[in-house]
């Protein structure tokens, strides 16, 4: 049986070491996420058979997320069998993990498709050029803003935080009357917070936001996971500025490509209707698939 137990900062470099073999990083791996969800969720880590393993607690339900780790060497039938519980429920298993399950472990698991939790992948070369009639509309929005205001750009930094905390609590007040998961809303606030509080500890963060006269009317905080890819983790805009989402959004881009960053995970939708007709005009270069893979053991043939 897997060992599951407490963990914290101290943990990090293990743990990013385990992701980042994974050929598949979704955006509930992050490692601001896997922090700062612990304590709500209950999250308990473990490692065994080469991977790192959790276990989470969702509306008082137990369930494991996807192991991290190098997928194709690992023999999945004898690790289930192992150290797999029948009955375990899998959350957030990403695509290519589900593929080699299915034929690995055949009927032994049954899978079910999460729509609402597949992440959004950006191409940043493609977000950076605004190329074509897809991008029109999102294109003439970054050019009013810029065209309109007389705008600063400011990389996020701790001398900044306690009004960057301002604006987004001013901005997810106004959120959660639109929205209609508000619980999760406050949630994703609160994570904002705790990844200010824990800046240093971090250490994979960066930002930056947009001021005019002065005054921040958009700002987009991400999280590294390698060279090349980032985790989109938080982004707001004051809509009273035309054009300031569609701006942030393409700065985000040419900031990322610069640091040698190519592809950027924007995270899900979580079946929010605007958030999705929002994301979808993004022009994503995929969809990372997730699903909930429930494991019923093997049947013995006797």
């Amino acid at each position: 049986m897997i060992d599951f137990q407490d963990y914290g900062f101290d943990d990090n470099a293990r743990y990013l070491s385990y992701l980042n073999r994974c050929t598949q990083i979704t955006s509930n791996a992050a490692l601001t996420l896997a922090l700062g969800y612990k304590d709500a969720l209950k999250v308990r880590r473990g490692y065994a058979a080469d991977l790192c393993w959790h276990e989470v607690v969702i509306d008082d339900e137990k369930y494991w997320e996807q192991p991290l780790g190098d997928w194709d060497a690992i023999d999945w039938r004898s690790v289930f069998k192992e150290l797999v519980p029948a009955g375990t429920v899998f959350m957030f298993v990403p695509e290519t993990l589900t593929d080699i399950w299915r034929r690995e472990l055949g009927d032994a698991i049954e899978v079910g498709e999460l729509r609402n939790y597949w992440d959004y992948i950006l191409d940043l070369e493609r977000m950076k050029k605004m190329e074509g009639k897809k991008f029109k509309s999102f294109r003439i929005a970054r050019h009013a803003f810029e065209r309109n205001y007389d705008y600063q750009v400011e990389e996020i930094t701790p001398a900044i935080f306690d009004e960057l905390r301002a604006f987004q609590d001013d901005a997810e007040e106004n959120l959660q009357e639109r929205v209609e998961n508000v619980v999760e809303a406050k949630e994703d606030n609160a994570l904002f917070h705790f990844a200010l509080d824990h800046w240093d500890d971090l250490k994979n963060l960066f930002g930056f936001v947009v001021r005019v006269d002065g005054r921040i009317v958009a700002y987009s905080l991400v999280e590294r996971i390698n060279e090349t890819q980032t985790i989109g983790l938080f982004a707001k805009a004051n809509y009273e500025y035309k054009g300031a989402n569609q701006f942030a959004y393409w700065y985000d881009a040419v900031m990322n490509l610069e640091r040698g960053v190519l592809t950027e995970n924007i995270m899900d939708d979580a079946g929010e209707e605007s958030l999705r007709f929002f994301k979808e005009h993004l022009r994503p270069l995929m969809m990372l698939k997730k699903y909930k893979v429930t494991y019923n053991g093997f049947r013995t043939d006797f």
